[in-house]
């Protein structure tokens, strides 16, 4: 979702507080832990990578590996060119190196593979004078192969990838030039030499080598539902003649496009009607719109990953992952194929796999590895209804009671659609199209209660939801929707007296300009009597109609009013000048510009507009996030301008700030619950020991958000003005 990302030099300058930044694109950076997937999946299903020899001689690299995975495979090493590329000449270099690394680590190896139509060796088809040989003498040479092999390694192999491609790959209905129904196997030197037996004795001689090696066909574009049954169609047939068949290997070459999760999903389910053992093999999955494991392929272009595209990339992996784990009671092992985007048979630029070109973890490599297996079989209520802040007579998005959001968006022609609410850290949500060309999808998990901003990025380009009204804030105008929280109805439109919010334009000389700020007058204001008033700021992104907008501030003050809760006052809004700091940036904001224009203009503006009682005790000033840091500052450099101080997830006071408790009459500093909420009373403690008329809140269970700050309203109101 847009929110909660933390810049370290706002850290810095607010002494160790929470961010300063309002409801904007960041979400916490992720904490490296020492567990890997093999533990994190210890309940699931073995975690392998197939491997080169710098994977397994490189320290850093054999440090990952040992990290993470708990199954292995050689790349290339053990296919049978590699390990004869002409008869009794065998090299066994590499394959040793690979298996002995996995004895002295323990690592279990699967064996790829013994038979295949590519990196074959050819010279088991032909005679020394280059003519064909009978299929018995390619059996012979096939069987002698496969013996040498499985013997020399059966003590580490745990499994081996028999048969390798042999189905053909199209959609299997004949074309209207051809005379024949197409066949459903692979046309190689193997099948027109032997038909389909090839597969059977393939099978035979590896199960005469090691009777308890588990052994697999293995083929790319299993999920495609043709293929699939193509597939289903020959290993049944195999079975019931006896052939030794224990498992079906999924390739997964897949793309960010595709096969969709229901393709997968039905392959896995019809597969396991013929074995209990499936294994993803050599899983990557690129962001073209390629997929497969044909060897013409685009290399991609150099260059910086689009956002969202990785966002495609994550979820299309998050989704076969949550998949996978649905089903760990046949799928036993997933492999990916390669340690990296450098080792990568797709290059570096197809951005295949959870570990960049320099070894590092993608985000995605977190996706995988820290899922919450609570949100992988949970039940969604069906008690969708609209949210209160979609567009006269939208029916998207919804909302229900367990904090789920669910969108439709009409682009027939797009490639992807995002939305940028969803689970933290994920990037938003990718939807899906159905049947009639509609984007539908459901966010991953329940979202924080309260107001949160979203828009839409199809094929790259942001856009606002048209279901959506519009609310200020990252910057531009966002799509806003408001999840229900529990306790809502303290900020609820009730049968209460109600103020009134209005917009005024003052001068600003310092800045030669004319401002916008709006000004909140309680239902008692008379243009008589006067009112104490809070100038209260939003963060950054926002602008000065966010408090009375998203932050409810109006309704909130009407009801503590109407209840008896807090003392009526003014609440003054207007535009922090935060906005035209970019992201890391921070550092160089002059707070003295804004000082000027809030307290040498906007309050004797404001005092001499409106009935107010102009003087420090009957002013507070208090800001969310950024607002905070512009508050913090400014109350320390004009102590003789307001009375009282609030920073709702701005920082905090120390009593070394502010050497005489007399000088302010009040401090309130608050945050959210997964805000880091020790530092927030640790600090009020200290306060309150130095004698300070301070208050310490916590937010129970939001984060940098709209509702963490409506709550820091409603409980710093009533210390206001006492």
């Amino acid at each position: 979702m847009i929110m909660k990302r933390i810049s370290t030099i706002a850290l810095t300058l607010m002494m160790g507080a929470v961010s300063v930044f309002a409801q904007g694109p960041w979400g916490r950076g992720p904490v490296e832990d020492p567990t890997g997937y093999k533990d994190t999946y210890k309940d699931y299903f073995t975690v392998g990578v197939a491997v080169n020899m710098r994977n397994v001689t490189d320290p850093d690299q054999i440090a990952l590996i040992k990290k993470n995975f708990n199954s292995i495979t050689a790349e290339n090493d053990m296919k049978v060119v590699s390990l004869q590329p002409r008869e009794g000449e065998w090299n066994w270099e590499n394959a040793d190196k690979i298996a002995n690394f996995c004895r002295e680590n323990g690592i279990p190896l699967r064996g790829h593979t013994l038979c295949w139509h590519s990196q074959f060796a050819d010279w088991m088809f032909v005679d020394e004078n280059g003519n064909d040989v009978s299929k018995e003498v390619f059996y012979e040479r096939l069987r002698t192969h496969i013996h040498t092999v499985v013997n020399r390694y059966k003590d580490i192999v745990y499994a081996w990838d028999v048969v390798n491609e042999a189905m053909a790959d199209g959609d299997g209905r004949r074309s209207p030039w051809m005379r024949e129904e197409p066949s459903p196997y692979r046309q190689s030197r193997h099948f027109k030499l032997c038909g389909d037996e090839f597969i059977a004795k393939a099978f035979e001689f590896a199960h005469e080598a090691d009777p308890d090696a588990l052994l697999f066909y293995n083929d790319y574009n299993a999920a495609d539902p043709a293929k699939r049954d193509r597939i289903y169609n020959m290993v049944k047939k195999m079975q019931d003649a006896g052939v030794p068949i224990h498992g079906i290997g999924m390739q997964g070459h897949y793309n960010i496009y595709g096969p969709s999760n229901e393709d997968i999903e039905a392959a896995i389910i019809k597969y396991s009607e013929l074995v209990d053992n499936i294994h993803f093999t050599e899983l990557d999955i690129r962001i073209n719109e390629e997929m497969g494991g044909q060897l013409q392929f685009s290399r991609g272009q150099a260059g910086e990953v689009p956002g969202y595209i990785k966002t495609l990339h994550e979820a299309k992996y998050a989704d076969l992952f949550k998949i996978l784990r649905r089903h760990k009671d046949v799928i036993k092992n997933v492999t990916f194929w390669n340690l990296s985007d450098k080792d990568s048979w797709l290059g570096e630029n197809n951005y295949p796999l959870p570990f960049d070109k320099e070894y590092k973890p993608k985000n995605v490599y977190r996706i995988i590895k820290n899922f919450d297996p609570a949100l992988d079989n949970a039940e969604i209520k069906e008690d969708f209804v609209p949210s209160v802040m979609n567009q006269p007579g939208q029916q998207y998005p919804m909302v229900n009671s367990q904090g789920y959001a669910r969108f439709r968006v009409e682009a027939p022609q797009a490639r992807s659609v995002i939305v940028s609410l969803g689970l933290g850290g994920q990037g938003g949500t990718v939807l899906h199209k159905n049947a009639e060309g509609v984007w539908e999808g459901t966010t991953g998990g329940p979202m924080d209660e309260g107001f949160h901003y979203y828009h839409l990025t199809i094929d790259g380009g942001v856009v606002n939801d048209p279901g959506a009204k519009n609310y200020y804030g990252s910057v531009r105008w966002e799509s806003g929707i408001e999840i229900p929280a529990h306790d809502q109805d303290f900020y609820q439109v009730k049968d209460v007296p109600h103020g009134q919010v209005v917009q005024v334009l003052f001068p600003s000389p310092s800045t030669n300009s004319t401002k916008r700020a709006f000004v909140y007058l309680p239902p008692q204001y008379d243009g008589k009597k006067k009112f104490p008033v809070l100038y209260l700021q939003h963060g950054w992104g926002e602008d000065e109609t966010a408090w009375s907008r998203q932050g409810h501030a109006n309704l909130i003050m009407d009801n503590m009013i109407a209840a008896g809760e807090c003392k009526p006052f003014i609440i003054v809004m207007t535009y922090g000048m935060t906005n035209d700091v970019k992201f890391g940036g921070l550092g160089g904001f002059n707070f003295k510009d804004f000082e000027t224009v809030l307290v040498d203009e906007l309050v004797p503006y404001i005092d001499a507009n409106f009935k107010t009682i102009a003087k420090k005790d009957s002013r507070a000033m208090a800001g969310l996030s950024m607002g905070g840091m512009e508050t913090r500052n400014i109350t320390l450099a004009r102590p003789e301008v307001f009375g009282y101080y609030g920073l709702l997830s701005g920082g905090v006071y120390t009593p070394e700030d502010i050497k005489d408790p007399d000088q302010v009459k009040g401090i309130f500093i608050s945050c959210g619950g997964k805000e880091g909420p020790d530092r927030i009373m640790q600090a009020a403690e200290a306060l309150q020991a130095a004698g300070f008329n301070a208050k310490g809140y916590v937010s129970p269970g939001t984060g940098h958000e709209f509702l963490t700050w409506r709550r820091s309203l409603r409980e710093m109101a009533p210390m206001l003005f006492k």
